[in-house]
């Protein structure tokens, strides 16, 4: 159903408020089955324990806003697996990088999210096994355009759940809709709206705490050599704070999702895919904001742009500025500790897992190689003493128009 007829159908279905007159009309877009809306709004209110789980709602603007509505409207905590940028992490119903807000949970709200199994279990590598955390009696809605995309007859990204409802819609419809049916529910019930603020109090509280708790954690080894992620992400952040940023596909094992505040849906793209996507990706996302000056920051992976190095010249060949910063631990290290793991399962020598994994003896100059392309270039900086100076040379290039890279030696982990 196009989006015409479908509010040419909610004319019949005053539950659903219609947009004032005048009001600018939406693009084309899937919408959703204006009886299904109704039953996952009386889920929702029904819910004690509501999570949300996001992943791709913030992939136009329109959604970004419509899931902090519905969180606030519902007082739901949500959980954003960071796909795209769905949600403001400094936001007091942001629960993100914590599983334990499923440890009770009685419905998880799925919104445009391809794998409900990562985020809501715990897997041991060394075995698959998987655990859910989520308890077995929850209901689960399913809203989003995850029935199209099966293409075979294997779904090879998570197990097949089974959902209490599924809505094959665009969240940019949906969510908004769910969100007026619900403020129609909320208005006449008094014991709901007590118990959506006890909630979002208590979501608020528990949210308060983690940034706290991370923000602990950042100050841990603060003046170690190599350097510890969280001091760099809080490097980087003193920079580039003040500036009208974007952060590109890495997120240096998430520590800039924690510590950063994304305050705009278009601060982060969204993860990369995997090794040999990342700076091809944060090259695309430095085009796409050149023209309205934004600064553009990569959180570059060495391994990734071993894979991609000649790509470095495209950037500076096309005049795209932006702030590459390495998180070069001089490894392929996810597929190193790996090898650990199963060395320690195997019971075969834990010494030898670094073969094919490491990247030293000799390090790659990636300083030398960025200038080589055209690029300025600070480092290696093995400590983080100079990194801050450093930056703010770098981002002055990229202001005046040139791609700047600054070479940092990382911790493992």
């Amino acid at each position: 159903m196009c989006y015409d007829a479908w509010m040419q159908e909610q004319k019949l279905d005053h539950e659903v408020a219609m947009p004032p007159a005048g009001a600018a009309r939406a693009p084309t877009r899937m919408a959703p089955e204006p009886k299904a809306l109704v039953e996952a709004a009386d889920l929702i209110a029904a819910a004690s324990k509501p999570v949300i789980i996001a992943e791709y709602v913030g992939r136009e603007p329109d959604g970004f806003h419509a899931l902090v509505e519905l969180a606030e409207t519902a007082g739901i905590p949500v959980c954003d697996v960071d796909s795209r940028l769905n949600f403001p992490t400094r936001h007091p119903l942001n629960m993100s990088h914590s599983k334990d807000v499923f440890s009770d949970a009685d419905l998880v709200l799925c919104l445009d999210t391809r794998d409900w199994e990562r985020p809501t279990t715990d897997l041991v590598s060394t075995t698959r096994q998987v655990t859910s955390i989520v308890p077995a009696g929850a209901s689960w809605i399913d809203i989003g355009f995850g029935d199209l995309e099966l293409s075979s007859w294997a779904l090879d990204y998570q197990r097949l759940r089974q959902a209490r409802l599924r809505i094959l819609a665009d969240t940019t419809i949906a969510v908004p809709a769910v969100t007026r049916l619900l403020e129609t529910r909320i208005a006449k019930d008094a014991k709901l709206r007590a118990r959506i603020k006890a909630r979002a109090a208590d979501t608020a509280a528990k949210s308060s705490a983690l940034r706290e708790k991370w923000a602990r954690e950042a100050t841990v080894d603060w003046d170690a050599s190599p350097i510890t992620l969280p001091r760099l992400a809080s490097e980087v952040w003193n920079a580039i704070k003040n500036e009208d940023w974007v952060l590109t596909a890495g997120t240096l094992e998430h520590w800039t999702r924690k510590l950063w505040d994304f305050d705009k849906p278009y601060r982060h793209p969204g993860r990369s895919l995997g090794t040999a996507t990342q700076f091809g990706i944060s090259i695309g996302v430095a085009l796409a904001h050149r023209e309205k000056n934004r600064l553009v920051v990569d959180m570059q992976p060495d391994g990734d742009l071993m894979f991609g190095a000649g790509a470095m010249w495209v950037a500076a060949k096309h005049r795209i500025p932006m702030l590459v910063v390495m998180h070069n631990n001089r490894a392929y290290y996810n597929d190193w500790e790996h090898q650990i793991r199963m060395a320690k399962l195997r019971g075969t020598p834990v010494e030898r897992a670094h073969i094919g994994m490491d990247m030293d003896d000799p390090a790659p100059d990636f300083a030398a190689m960025a200038k080589s392309m055209g690029w300025y270039g600070e480092g290696p900086f093995e400590s983080p003493k100079g990194v801050a100076a450093a930056l703010k040379r770098a981002i002055a290039k990229v202001k005046a128009g040139q791609p700047a890279l600054v070479d940092t030696v990382t911790q493992k982990r």
